[in-house]
């Protein structure tokens, strides 16, 4: 997908939802500090993306025409300002209808589940309401570092911030299963 992109840490919004990156930013993600962090012993790690209308957001690279383009197995590799390094495989995602997502499920929100991360983004823009009529959660579980392929990307200065960086598993990407 050849994305490597900011992460900033927020808590809510005014209100009360789980805080996106700034307006101006359709490339970077912004993880739910009010949550379990990457990482953590349980829990679900929660990263909110932005989707434009125009379509010139991450968001919509994610889910382009409508599916996902991640592919199960592929790697998001999170690396926080101090050098830590958490990564987690893909696994699926789901559209939910905002009128049918049932605030007290796990879908979302999971302080207590096993660790896992969850990417959220809106989709299904209304005209009339001008507002997003769906959202994506896209799912991933933790994998161990060692198991990875490639390396951190070279060139980049990010002195005091958080990236996401998405990779495809060798295997995956040569077509060979594992």
């Amino acid at each position: 997908l050849g994305v490597d992109e900011p992460i900033v840490a927020l808590n809510e919004d005014g209100k009360g939802n789980i805080a996106a990156p700034p307006l101006d930013e359709p490339r970077m993600a912004s993880w739910w500090s009010g949550g379990p962090k990457p990482g953590d012993a349980a829990g679900k790690a929660v990263l909110s993306i932005h989707t434009y209308r125009n379509g010139k957001a991450l968001g919509n690279e994610l889910f382009a025409d409508g599916t996902s383009q991640f592919q199960p197995g592929d790697v998001l590799k999170l690396y926080g300002d101090a050098g830590q390094v958490k990564c987690y495989e893909y696994t699926d995602a789901e559209k939910i209808a905002v009128k049918d997502y049932d605030p007290n499920s796990t879908v979302m929100l999971d302080p207590e589940g096993p660790p896992a991360l969850t990417i959220i983004i809106c989709w299904d823009f209304n005209k009339e309401t001008e507002d997003w009529d769906s959202r994506i959660f896209f799912h991933a579980t933790p994998v161990e570092q060692s198991t990875l392929p490639e390396p951190r990307p070279k060139g980049r200065s990010d002195a005091g911030t958080c990236r996401a960086v998405v990779s495809r598993r060798a295997s995956e990407a040569a077509g060979v299963s594992k």
